[in-house]
């Protein structure tokens, strides 16, 4: 006889990951669900484990043998719970969902409420929040988490959140005392809408626990908070690691953010959501290709690249990490739908190998681009009128930036018109820096403020 070959153990590296999610550790330690009453799931079908199962499969299977706990209802965010809306504002209706053979009911938490009906509170005693943040203030469902603390607060439930890393890192300080992983002014909450309650920059640096705690501590909500951890996604572990994981694990958490590289770009162009220019929507790469029919991407694009020559060396205006290259486009949909549109396409050179952060501020890229765009065709670039998130009488444009400031700034920058482009560019290299050295002392401020609600490293 043949020597037996042993049998092939089936393993890949997406099981082998070290980064674990707070979904994970419950498939670790189901009696985390035990005596919880009546529970709410928040989430949506993007949010997996390792293996890509839905986290509702997950807990919901969990829960039908828990000890004292028992599955009520899903929540579902902003684009629906299978996400089939495209656009802001485009609501969803409440449903039904089958989980374990059975119908259970599916609420819409973007319909004409952003948080849970007092009704809908009545059924749970415990609602378990598990949704992919990606980092950015402009997001929703960060909010939606918000809304669900104050609802359970103010009806005396629990909430449970299950951390997961944030895919645009955490925010830290590098050796050499540089802030990472935060970017961006902080907004002021006079302009309040469903992407603003809270004094937070434009990119946070902190995953949903983390966030949770900041929440319940600003609204001083007396509620019982759980937050159940991951592994592996520490801040002195550097961003490499994360951003390999959330490469190798990547689930489209919205419809416009088919991929890490997508993600990581929407805090640089969600702000043209404000705008007449075309953030991607309708191609098959949004917030990494954006584009007008009005554009001249050939110059706009040496411009761009004259600009990263010269902000290298500070992290509040340095975006040394990204590839810039033209790319045309005809959206199929929303902004300029079937219009030829000349544009560009980033691409970031994140996976260094190095545990240091590359230079890469997307807020920057984003003003500038903008402010390029100002100068360059001023006479064609449009602000959105009112009507975004829920917010029907302010300009979009405040809402994004958090600020009157930059809308500002950029109508001085439109103001300056043709003429000189050079010594134009040199005012808005410098003028523009300014403010982000300004956003930059803010980001700082938000960092030391919120340590408090930092995870402990495990």
């Amino acid at each position: 006889m043949g020597k037996k070959v042993p049998a092939v153990k089936e393993e890949t590296h997406l099981l082998k990951t070290l980064i674990k999610s707070g979904l994970d550790r419950i498939e670790e330690d189901p009696k985390l669900l035990d005596n919880l009453g009546r529970v709410g799931i928040v989430t949506n079908q993007a949010v997996t484990n390792s293996r890509f199962t839905p986290c509702a499969e997950i807990l919901s299977g969990i829960l039908k043998n828990s000890k004292n706990s028992k599955l009520i209802a899903v929540f579902g965010p902003q684009h629906g719970y299978y996400q089939t809306e495209q656009d802001n504002m485009l609501e969803t209706p409440d449903q039904t969902i089958q989980l374990q053979g059975v119908d259970v009911p599916l609420f819409s938490l973007y319909s004409e409420t952003r948080i849970p009906k007092e009704s809908q509170m009545d059924l749970v005693d415990t609602l378990v929040v598990d949704l992919l943040d990606v980092g950015c203030r402009v997001y929703t469902y960060m909010l939606t988490l918000a809304g669900c603390m104050r609802q359970a607060a103010q009806f005396k439930k629990r909430v449970i959140v299950l951390d997961r890393a944030n895919p645009q890192g955490l925010s830290h300080r590098s050796e050499s005392g540089s802030l990472f992983g935060i970017e961006g002014n902080t907004l002021d909450p006079v302009w309040e809408s469903f992407v603003g309650w809270y004094p937070i920059p434009m990119k946070h640096g902190l995953s949903m626990g983390e966030l949770a705690r900041y929440f319940k501590s600003v609204d001083n909500l007396d509620l019982d908070l759980r937050i159940i951890q991951g592994e592996g996604y520490n801040r002195n572990q550097g961003y490499n690691s994360v951003f390999e994981h959330c490469q190798n694990l990547w689930t489209t958490p919205s419809p416009n953010l088919p991929t890490l590289n997508t993600a990581l770009l929407f805090s640089a162009f969600v702000i043209l959501e404000g705008t007449n220019i075309s953030e991607g929507r309708g191609t098959t790469l949004p917030f990494q290709t954006i584009g007008a029919p009005y554009l001249k991407s050939d110059a706009l694009l040496a411009d761009l690249k004259w600009i990263q020559s010269q902000s290298k060396g500070n992290t509040a205006t340095s975006f040394q990490s990204v590839q810039i290259r033209r790319q045309d486009f005809r959206p199929t949909f929303n902004k300029h739908a079937g219009q030829w549109c000349q544009g560009l396409q980033f691409h970031p050179e994140l996976s260094t190998g190095k545990k240091e952060a590359p230079a890469f501020n997307t807020f920057a890229l984003g003003v500038f681009t903008l402010g390029l765009i100002a100068i360059r065709h001023g006479e064609s670039l449009q602000w959105k009128a009112p009507g975004y998130e829920y917010n029907t009488t302010d300009c979009p444009l405040h809402l994004i930036f958090g600020t009157d400031v930059w809308t500002q700034h950029f109508e001085m920058l439109r103001g300056l018109g043709g003429g000189d482009l050079a010594n134009h560019r040199q005012i808005l290299l410098e003028s523009t820096s300014e403010l982000l050295f300004k956003a930059h002392f803010e980001a700082e401020s938000f960092f030391e403020a919120t340590k408090f609600a930092w995870n402990e490293p495990v």
